[in-house]
């Protein structure tokens, strides 16, 4: 669960849609509407999850997160560093 993540520190979440490639694929089980991605947004939010996106064309790789999480790498690196300067 979302809760679940949190408490083990996660901080980035993503939500997206499976979409059939082509025929050869799975086929798509159920659709998700993209009022239902707003609502596991917001409540991953709430969570506290510091970056969230959720969308039927969200994948795990998505561009959006990256230059975030390269700052949030950086900010936590320098506070560990600081820490263990005393």
């Amino acid at each position: 669960t979302m809760e679940d993540l949190r408490f083990n520190d996660v901080d980035v979440l993503t939500f997206g849609q499976y979409l059939q490639p082509s025929r050869r694929h799975l086929p798509v089980k159920e659709y998700v509407t993209p009022e239902k991605f707003d609502e596991w947004r917001v409540e991953a939010e709430a969570l506290g999850f510091k970056y969230v996106a959720s969308g039927p064309m969200v994948r795990s790789s998505y561009k959006a997160g990256e230059f975030f999480l390269k700052n949030l790498i950086k900010e936590k690196e320098a506070a560990n560093a600081a820490a263990a300067s005393g």
